[in-house]
């Protein structure tokens, strides 16, 4: 199911032509993945990943925010 990789937006979901690929009908739950895939990294305008299709599709895990400390130069002993 293409809708736990991708959000549809600024849209209402339903038929949408694309080019190359004729018209697309986003109220459906069978869309192929790697097609919206395609779509995303191409640019489409309507798609963007959810945070199971960034860990998923691109390989991105969640990292949380870590504390930058500066560090002290040592002192060189004479």
């Amino acid at each position: 199911m293409w809708t736990k990789y991708f959000n549809f937006i600024k849209l209402r979901r339903g038929r949408v032509i694309v080019p190359v690929h004729g018209e697309i009908d986003f109220s459906r739950d069978d869309i192929p993945t790697e097609l919206c895939k395609e779509l995303f990294d191409k640019g489409f305008p309507y798609l963007e990943l959810t945070e199971f299709g960034k860990k998923e599709l691109l390989k991105i895990e969640l990292v949380a925010e870590l504390e930058i400390v500066e560090a002290k130069p040592k002192k060189k002993k004479l």
